[in-house]
């Protein structure tokens, strides 16, 4: 320690600015890879690892794509509404299947007043499971209100803000989907309105704005029961309807999931039916979840990769002035070794005048990371897109991307201080005592 604090009055005395803006660039070169690196964690841990928690989620259906890259559906149906149960009491991975219908409702009416919807689907209280939706107002869709058919929906938060200020002030509200009027008397003077009125039971927190759009949850959910009309063919029409599905596996294989959906199916309903499944929303195939992975993965690695160069360019303070130190002390160091000391002890000195530099720009980075990385990290959530939400509410620097930060500049300093060390205990002591 006493030669340390000696070497450091020394170099301070000779070109203090150097040591200052020495410990500077490691201290901001530490602080940029911290940020970067909880760049990357908040990423991968806050976002895609929330949605890829619960496993696979797929969609299924009974047909096959068609050219233009649309569903055609078997009419009638190769399943019945059996095939739910027999998914999940089969599958090894399967947990939960619902049954899905595209319903064509792409407005409703409330008041009198008309709003445009995202998206609808006719649906059971399975679907809440698949997705994880959490109801924060009102009443679940429970196995009960779904079998008796009432004319019972439910709405997203965002809906709910939307059509009536609060998601407390939606339940027991009436909405219409779009209808028709039936002309009856003699020359059709008169009308009776056919439009079903639809009372909101229940509002559901609205999910991740990247798993909605991946899965296209819907923001209005009916129950299948609630759209047929009460009669002995329900139970019929239910079969007929149940020719598509959603299923949330704990598997994280796509490919496997398939596998197993395709081996239930045969086993249950024959080889000769016709089947798909995919990862994307209930419209069809999607490479958006793809293509998001591989944009966190790049993102990741880019800005990890910038950081790490940063660290390393910042560092090369700390070779110069060991360059400098090797250099001026050639003969000083001739002497130490002419007086028994050895090449181990001369090298130890000038890495731990090295490791002591790099210890003071890390921790002064530590304290720069801690201070500036949530205001920094926010300012890059408007180039993630879809993911910028997720991204900001998270961002702030991370406990093990400050460690490693904090061991790489350490590491990174300390052995680029250390490798002049080699050079200036070579050569023959002598030699270097006659020449200086």
């Amino acid at each position: 320690m006493k030669k340390f604090i000696t070497m450091l009055i020394r170099h301070w005395v000779k070109n203090p600015v150097k040591i200052l803006m020495t410990i500077a660039a490691v201290a901001l070169g530490t602080g940029i890879l911290i940020i970067s690196f909880s760049a990357g964690s908040v990423l991968q841990s806050e976002v895609l690892a929330k949605m890829n928690e619960s496993g696979v989620i797929l969609y299924g259906a009974n047909g096959e794509w068609a050219t233009d890259g649309s569903l055609e559906q078997e009419r009638p149906g190769q399943f019945d509404q059996k095939v739910f149960e027999t998914l999940v009491s089969e599958g090894m991975t399967i947990t939960v299947a619902a049954i899905v219908m595209g319903v064509p409702v792409d407005e409703i009416t409330v008041e009198g007043k008309t709003w445009q919807l995202r998206s609808s689907v006719g649906t059971d209280p399975s679907y809440f499971d698949v997705f994880g939706l959490e109801i924060i107002a009102g009443a679940p869709m429970t196995e009960e209100v779904y079998a008796s058919g009432l004319k019972k929906v439910w709405i997203s938060e965002t809906t709910a803000l939307m059509l009536f200020g609060k998601a407390e002030n939606a339940i027991g509200k009436r909405i219409a989907p779009p209808g028709m009027q039936f002309m009856r008397g003699p020359g059709g003077s008169g009308s009776r309105d056919l439009i079903t009125q639809y009372s909101v039971a229940g509002v559901f927190a609205d999910p991740q704005e990247v798993a909605r759009r991946s899965y296209g949850i819907a923001d209005v959910i009916f129950p299948v029961t609630a759209m047929m009309p009460n009669s002995d063919f329900a139970s019929r029409m239910l079969d007929f309807m149940s020719g598509q599905f959603v299923v949330k596996s704990t598997s994280t294989s796509v490919e496997k999931v398939q596998a197993e959906i395709a081996s239930i199916i045969e086993n249950n309903y024959g080889y000769d039916v016709s089947l798909v499944s995919w990862e994307g929303s209930l419209n069809g195939e999607s490479t958006y979840m793809e293509e998001l992975r591989q944009a966190v993965s790049i993102f990741t690695v880019s800005v990890n990769i910038l950081g790490i160069v940063l660290l390393l360019t910042s560092s090369l303070g700390i070779f110069s002035i060991m360059v400098v130190e090797s250099l001026g002390r050639r003969r000083e160091i001739a002497l130490e070794r002419s007086l028994g000391a050895s090449q181990v002890r001369v090298i130890r000195e000038f890495w731990s005048w090295s490791m002591m530099l790099s210890l003071l720009g890390a921790v002064i980075g530590v304290l720069l990371a801690l201070a500036i990385g949530k205001p920094v990290l926010g300012t890059l959530s408007p180039l993630l897109g879809e993911l910028s939400s997720d991204f900001s509410s998270a961002a702030g620097v991370k406990f093990l991307p400050l460690v490693s930060g904090f061991a790489l500049a350490i590491g990174c300093g300390g052995l680029l201080g250390l490798l002049p060390a080699f050079s200036a205990v070579k050569g023959n002591i002598a030699e270097t005592l006659r020449e200086v």
